[in-house]
């Protein structure tokens, strides 16, 4: 059996869920129907799920739910994007990110931008207050997100910056399995984009005002 799935049964173990608790988060869209595979055993047919993106995604549910409806935390796990029209000195303003952050993507996002361009600001902002990305490799980081066409692919995808001879550049896949880098190149920094988008809507509460002039407020 592939290593890198968990069976239903041992996700119920592990994470203290029950079956009917499983199946009300598929039913609320909370864990997407592709994510339940059908495998045939010795014991008859069973389901499995991808191990890494169930276990994130149950401790995303368990450490929400306390704090938001189980459809609110379904719109922030989906991909869909928020309808949003805000500038980076509005993100940095109502804290969503720091002034490191919001000078390395200005050269890239002037005046006013949509969820992705937001997105792409919002991911980099942890990684650099946390000491992970050094301002140059963070701008290596937005200038290849904002050069994927495929918006929705890319906040389904994985970014990983790697080094090599001084030199970092930029890996956006879906699968990280595929990915087969030469003993010499360093990997800098990882991240989901996924969980990146679930944490920006998840942690942002929307103050409506004019139907052309939102803004958005932690």
């Amino acid at each position: 059996m592939d290593e890198k799935l968990i069976s239903k049964k041992e996700l119920l173990e592990l994470k203290g869920i029950s079956y009917g608790t499983l199946y009300r988060w598929k039913r609320k869209h909370l864990i997407p129907d592709e994510w339940f595979i059908r495998r045939s055993t010795y014991t008859g047919q069973e389901t499995f799920f991808p191990r890494d993106l169930i276990l994130e995604r149950v401790d995303s549910i368990l450490n929400s739910k306390e704090e938001s409806s189980l459809d609110d935390l379904a719109r922030a796990l989906s991909g869909t994007p928020l309808e949003m029209n805000i500038t980076l000195e509005e993100m940095k303003r109502n804290g969503m990110i720091s002034e490191a952050a919001m000078s390395v993507a200005a050269p890239f996002l002037q005046g006013s931008i949509d969820f992705d361009g937001a997105l792409t600001a919002y991911s980099v902002d942890w990684p650099i207050e946390s000491g992970s990305l050094s301002l140059d490799d963070a701008k290596t980081a937005i200038v290849n997100m904002l050069a994927i066409e495929d918006k929705e692919a890319l906040r389904r995808s994985i970014v990983r910056l790697y080094r090599k001879q001084g030199v970092v550049f930029c890996a956006i896949v879906r699968d990280v399995s595929k990915i087969h880098m030469d003993t010499s190149s360093k990997l800098v920094f990882e991240m989901n984009m996924q969980q990146v988008s679930a944490a920006f809507k998840t942690n942002m509460s929307l103050k409506k005002g004019e139907e052309s002039n939102e803004r958005f407020d932690y």
